[in-house]
């Protein structure tokens, strides 16, 4: 009893001691009458100004120093004014104050040389063509000043991911090194120092125009400001908070930047490039913009293979890409009728992923906003094409559960092998169930649809929803033993609730697992103080890309699904701490960034993602302000998600506006709609618990709504609250076989014979290839390591510095444990689930022990997190046993790097399991640090993506044993799919 007291002491200390939470940030802007301000600034070319849908933008600062991008022509844009003899540089006054709102970039500075006077800058880029345009005006100034704006190539062209944030460094628009004079161009103008005001066109090439006082400059500026004012203010709303007031005319710039004149890029800079999925064209309807929505949706209709038959059958993997993803071949299950391929306008471009799913669910959420049957008409047969192409791929053994082939965001690394997948599943389920509306309104037939839809919310809940916890499991396995996987991420929990397949009392629920189960970081401001909290995509372990990040786009769906479940507070508060985090604290102002400074593997990432701008509309206008339409339904729910602390609201667009009141046991609800069709308006409100009051409003233009908060009260009933998240009955060190080696005298040991069948290092030299899918999927490629985005990737192990430790067949850790372990020949029994090696293995033992020390080696990978791998049985002569666990990551670690952990979103039992180096023989518990300190590992700032172990290392783990019994043999079983457990000794003490 002491000795477990005392691991779950240690593993409490050392949580703590091991919790690596980044350096705390400064509030770097603050919010200010709906704009975002900061005062002496130090970020540079961080927020940028789109106007014209190409690749050109101008890359504001915190200060007056500015460039132009477009990969051809990028020039460094500086204004400097002379004063009585005196030259200031406009970036470098004493004091400045920069405004950002929705496309404009606004300064006011001073300087201790000028005496009083001050000088304005607003900067804006053109609408209508190519150009950066800057107004200056100046004031309070005892005599004429002279302005010279200069303009010069940049310090490099074409950069990386277009010159984004955190992908290319800042300094890399600063004007080039030995520029030349005829690099340079310049214009210097004199001004009035009381009311002096100029204009400055700058075009693409770097020419200037520039002018003093009225004139055609000036013309051209203040057209394109009311170009850019009238389109920022298609959003507006009011709230009593200053940041959130800040964020509607900034979202319709960043959605603008997004659109090239046809169809949604996967982002306005780093990604700029059109994609059919992901979650960017979301915004169309969010905001109204039917055109853009029907634009995108028709480029892409067109875009759907209509004339190649399925005629190769499952599965059609790619041998040269090693079985992990499909073969791009044309009659193919995947690359044939159905598939909507790469580019707009083009149905000859295959991709990898499958982005027909986030395709249809935007066209359907079109369809929920204007249900215009004469577009619903054209893409009928869009809709019916997909649905097959779904089934016929992902769903082929017709249980009504459908795989997931890299189909969201999150979709690197992501391989479910075939498997019943929740998140893909609750797509379909939609898809299907709005299809089957849509046969309604145009008098075709709705009964398969429908069909479908209601067998795969039935096969959901009996095979994918974990009753006894209150959430959906991630996947269930097709190969072995069919088992679920319990750790869902988040997008196994906003999926099903965005798509209607959940109950209100599941949402309920399974946004209570997010808030008990996955991984809540500390957003700190100045001080370090807590500001709010952001959350990781999963608890999964090892790392790989986009399976445990801190994404924005991930967080703020989220922050979605909690205002749908009704949870408005918890909603409210992961929403603006992710404002804070990337708009107020990070380097952009105002940004909808793809990668949070929090994440450990990229931190602050992109400006303007495409996925972030279309969720966040969502997470804003239809969770925070609860507007969402169902035209097809012939209604609009209102279901307002504002935190319990507001009394007021108002939001306007451009079909929908309403404004909220609070007061006196009173809710008052007035709404305008302007919808193509009129919609019977529906207001919800959150009772908690999953329970919802309702009151149903009529067509009309405008209508006001009333709700009592007595008979709110009234409408609440008790529920059973029993539930339970699970808690594993081994949550300490002790009971996961991670004891202390510990040196005596006297001990007593006894090695056990071993039938190998194998060396350490064939783990990744093997060939797996069956048992495999008998349907196209993604899966782990055959050297048994990597994923279907590198399916090359290997690991070189070698155990040869390992045996060269041993003596006389006996490997001495030194520290208490002695294991047998030959020289040369098989050193390792394997086991694993493919036909390589056998799933279990036996080893013969006799008498009593209280320990089992065991030498282990073997894979383990992110799809086999929280779950066990596989397990030691310990069998006594009287039929009885004990079990240890092998679970990813607590005491089951992959043979080919250490486990990061940060105490946040990589969190594992502590201590950790000893690791023995195969190249060395070291032993650590911190393996990795250790070698960094003996310098086999290179010394640097360690990240998740940074952990590889050259040569590799095995582990050691002890299993306690009842003395009182006999020990028949030990049974080495392997659970999971994908990976391979091996024993390499077994010692008993």
């Amino acid at each position: 009893m002491r000795q477990t007291v005392f691991f779950i002491l240690t593993l409490l200390l050392t949580a703590s001691s091991w919790a690596q939470e980044k350096a705390y940030r400064t509030m770097n802007y603050h919010p200010d009458n709906g704009e975002i301000v900061c005062v002496n600034g130090n970020n540079r070319y961080t927020r940028a100004l789109y106007g014209t849908h190409t690749l050109y933008r101008l890359e504001t600062s915190d200060r007056p120093v500015f460039a132009t991008y477009d990969k051809r022509h990028n020039r460094n844009i500086s204004f400097m004014v002379t004063v009585n003899g005196t030259t200031t540089r406009l970036d470098s006054t004493s004091w400045c104050e920069a405004r950002y709102k929705g496309g404009i970039r606004r300064y006011k500075m001073t300087d201790q040389s000028w005496n009083g006077g001050e000088i304005t800058i607003t900067a804006i880029a053109a609408q209508d063509r190519e150009a950066g345009l800057f107004s200056l005006a100046c004031s309070g100034f005892s005599s004429h000043l002279s302005v010279t704006i200069q303009t010069v190539p940049t310090k490099r062209m074409g950069m990386k991911r277009e010159g984004d944030l955190g992908m290319e460094p800042r300094e890399s628009y600063d004007p080039k090194d030995n520029a030349s004079a005829q690099d340079f161009e310049k214009q210097s103008i004199t001004l009035n120092g009381t009311s002096g005001q100029a204009t400055f066109v700058i075009e693409n090439a770097g020419k200037i125009k520039a002018e003093c006082g009225e004139g055609s400059c000036k013309e051209y500026f203040d057209s394109q400001m009311e170009a850019t004012l009238r389109l920022t203010s298609t959003l507006a709303f009011h709230t009593p908070d200053e940041f959130i007031n800040t964020l509607a005319s900034n979202l319709v710039a960043a959605a603008d930047g997004l659109w090239d004149g046809e169809t949604w890029l996967h982002g306005c800079i780093g990604w700029r490039m059109p994609l059919a999925g992901w979650r960017a064209a979301y915004v169309a309807d969010v905001l109204g913009w039917n055109d853009r929505a029907e634009s995108h949706f028709d480029a892409y209709a067109k875009s759907q293979v209509t004339d190649v038959l399925p005629i190769y059958p499952h599965p059609t993997q790619d041998t040269a890409m090693n079985m992990a993803r499909a073969q791009k071949k044309w009659g193919t299950q995947m690359y044939s009728n159905g598939y909507i391929c790469r580019n707009p306008n083009d149905n000859r471009k295959m991709h990898h992923y499958d982005m027909n799913l986030n395709y249809m669910d935007e066209l359907m959420t079109h369809f929920c906003h204007n249900a215009d049957t004469v577009f619903m008409r054209r893409m009928w047969s869009v809709v019916k094409s997909h649905l097959a192409w779904e089934k016929r791929n992902f769903d082929p053994d017709g249980d009504h559960l459908y795989d997931a082939y890299c189909c969201i965001w999150a979709s690197d690394a992501l391989w479910y092998n075939g498997g019943a997948v929740t998140h893909s599943s609750a797509y379909n389920y939609r898809c299907n169930l709005m299809a089957a509306r849509m046969a309604e309104i145009l008098g075709e037939d709705p009964t398969p649809f429908r069909t479908e839809a209601e067998a795969i919310r039935e096969a959901m809940n009996s095979r994918l929803w974990i009753d006894k916890e209150g959430h959906w499991a991630e996947f269930e396995d097709l190969m072995g033993t069919g088992r679920l996987h319990r750790s869902a991420a988040l997008w196994s929990i906003y999926t099903p609730i965005d798509c209607g397949v959940t109950t209100d009392r599941q949402a309920w629920l399974s946004t209570q697992y997010v808030i008990d189960k996955l991984p809540h970081i500390p957003v700190r401001a100045d001080g370090g103080a807590i500001v709010g909290h952001t959350i990781a995509t999963t608890n999964w372990m090892p790392y790989d890309w986009s399976t445990n990040n801190v994404a924005h786009e991930e967080v703020m769906n989220m922050a979605l699904a909690f205002f749908q479940a009704g949870r408005n507070d918890e909603g409210f508060a992961l929403l603006k701490s992710d404002i804070l985090d990337g708009m107020f604290l990070g380097a952009s102002p105002g940004n909808f960034g793809q990668i949070s400074y929090y994440d450990k593997a990229r931190s602050e990432a992109y400006r303007d993602f495409g996925d972030n701008v279309g969720i966040s509309s969502r997470a804003i206008v239809n969770g925070l302000f609860g507007i969402r339409p169902d035209a097809m339904n012939g209604r609009c729910i209102l279901q307002p998600g504002f935190p319990s602390h507001w009394d007021s609201a108002s939001i306007s667009t451009p079909y929908i506006t309403y404004t909220y009141t609070r007061r006196n046991g009173k809710r008052i609800l007035s709404v305008t709609q302007k919808f193509a069709q009129p919609l019977t308006i529906v207001w919800r409100i959150s009772l908690g618990d999953g329970q919802f009051a309702e009151i149903r409003g009529n067509g009309k233009q405008h209508q006001v709504l009333t709700a009592d908060d007595d008979w709110l009260a009234s409408q609440w009933k008790p529920v059973e609250t029993a539930l339970r998240t699970a808690t594993d009955t081994l949550c300490n060190a002790y009971g996961w076989g991670i004891d202390n080696m510990e040196p005596t005298a006297g001990k007593r040991e006894r090695h056990l014979p071993i039938a190998f069948n194998s060396n350490v290092d064939d783990i990744f030299k093997n060939q797996y290839l069956s048992p495999r899918p008998p349907y196209t999927t993604l899966q782990i490629p055959v050297q048994g390591i990597g994923e279907w985005c590198l399916p090359q990737k290997t690991a070189e192990i070698s155990d040869s510095a390992y045996r060269a430790t041993i003596t006389d067949g006996i490997f001495d850790t030194r520290q208490g444990v002695t294991f047998a372990s030959p020289t040369t020949g098989h050193n390792i029994a394997y086991t694993s689930l493919w036909d390589n090696y056998p799933d279990s293995i036996d080893i013969k033992a006799k008498g009593k022990a209280s320990k089992a020390w065991l030498l282990m080696a073997g894979s383990t990978n992110n799809m086999q997190s929280r779950i066990d791998n596989g397990i030691v049985m310990a069998i006594y002569s009287d039929g009885t046993c004990d079990t240890l666990r092998l679970r990813n990551p607590d005491n089951w670690c992959p043979i080919e790097q250490d486990y990061y952990i940060d105490g946040l979103a990589f969190t594992a039992i502590s201590p950790r399991p000893y690791r023995v180096h195969l190249g060395s023989g070291t032993i650590s518990r911190d393996l990795y640090t250790e070698l960094q300190r003996q310098g086999i590992i290179a010394t640097k700032l360690r990240t998740a993506e940074q952990n590889t172990i050259p040569s590799g290392a095995a582990q050691i783990l002890c299993m306690n044993l009842n003395p009182e019994k006999r020990v028949k043999a030990f049974r080495l079983k392997t659970l999971s799919c994908d990976v391979v457990i091996g024993i390499m000794a077994i010692t008993l003490q």
